[in-house]
């Protein structure tokens, strides 16, 4: 038996590849019908619709807007217009329900596991079942849905450091509006502007990689409980459902519970690496070390990265923007 906990974009894809290869798995989510959870819907829509097709879905259904370029903005003015490659922004929400399809779930918390059953921590930033992590680093969040935006179409701004940024993205009806940084007052000071909110929201995001703390006896963590969140984006939607892809196709594959977790974690830390070269550059951007010889490694990363987001990236001149103060 396989419990999954938590039914977000991870846990709710996981639950429906076990489902329908025929696994024995129940699905729990405390969270009441229509609940909202904030996020920024933006996705690679050529990596969406590879996923989607693996539970019979056509991601074309779920686009809220495209991008043809995406601005990145520094806090001195500078502005680089780079051409997008299938970014854009998806009803989270609905795609999510929509991957549940038919199959059962109980609205509660997943009951403690027994020997022979396996619980997988889908529960994102609070890693309910795993609990805290080592050198967990999160950047606080305000967003905010509004019908109007400062800015035209696509939109990032990144704050001095590497501490974190400000985006704009268009939805079909009004935009999502956020900020992300170490500081409540550093946010707040980024949307002082916005005043026609629809909706106000107020997260934590994981930035830092945590695949050596992936799993603890037989709970076995996926997506954002285990950080598959790029430190240098914050998009978290596509790689979580990656990852619990790589858990389902591991959970087929070998039945001894040791080896499926060593297995498991290789194969993440494989599709991921890049994660932890982005992570060391977002540390050395915020002790001043950007110009250290060791983050010229992190370069094709970071171009990667970007890509598997859907935004064609010009290295150089971004790194310059993170660099200005």
């Amino acid at each position: 038996m396989i419990h999954v906990a938590g039914l977000g974009a991870s846990g709710s894809y996981l639950f429906r590849r076990l489902k329908d290869g025929g696994f024995n798995a129940m699905g729990y989510d405390p969270k009441k019908p229509g609940f909202y959870i904030p996020c920024g819907y933006a996705v690679n829509f050529e990596k969406l619709k590879e996923l989607a097709r693996a539970v019979n879905l056509d991601a074309g259904e779920y686009i809220e807007a495209t991008a043809d370029t995406v601005t990145f903005a520094s806090d001195s003015g500078a502005r680089i217009e780079l051409p997008a490659r299938g970014f854009c922004t998806i009803d989270k929400n609905r795609i999510e329900k929509d991957i549940m399809g038919d199959y059962k779930f109980e609205r509660r918390m997943a009951p403690a596991p027994t020997d022979e059953q396996i619980l997988v921590d889908a529960t994102g930033i609070s890693r309910h079942y795993l609990g805290n992590a080592r050198g967990d680093l999160q950047m606080r969040t305000k967003e905010y849905l509004t019908e109007t935006a400062p800015e035209r179409g696509f939109h990032f701004r990144y704050f001095p450091s590497g501490r974190g940024y400000y985006w704009v993205f268009p939805l079909k009806n009004g935009y999502h509006i956020g900020a992300g940084g170490d500081t409540i007052d550093m946010v707040s000071g980024a949307l002082k502007s916005i005043n026609d909110t629809k909706k106000v929201m107020s997260r934590n995001i994981r930035l830092s990689p945590l695949f050596d703390q992936a799993y603890s006896g037989n709970i076995i963590g996926v997506g954002e409980a285990i950080g598959t969140v790029s430190p240098i984006t914050g998009e978290g939607i596509i790689p979580s459902m990656e990852s619990a892809d790589i858990l389902f196709n591991c959970i087929s594959r070998y039945d001894d519970l040791e080896t499926l977790k060593e297995r498991y974690v290789a194969e993440i830390k494989k599709k991921f690496r890049r994660y932890e070269k982005l992570f060391s550059l977002l540390v050395n951007a915020r002790q001043g070390r950007l110009k250290k010889f060791g983050n010229l490694l992190a370069i094709s990363s970071a171009k990667e990265d970007f890509q598997n987001f859907g935004i064609q990236l010009e290295i150089l001149k971004v790194l310059k923007q993170l660099a200005k103060n």
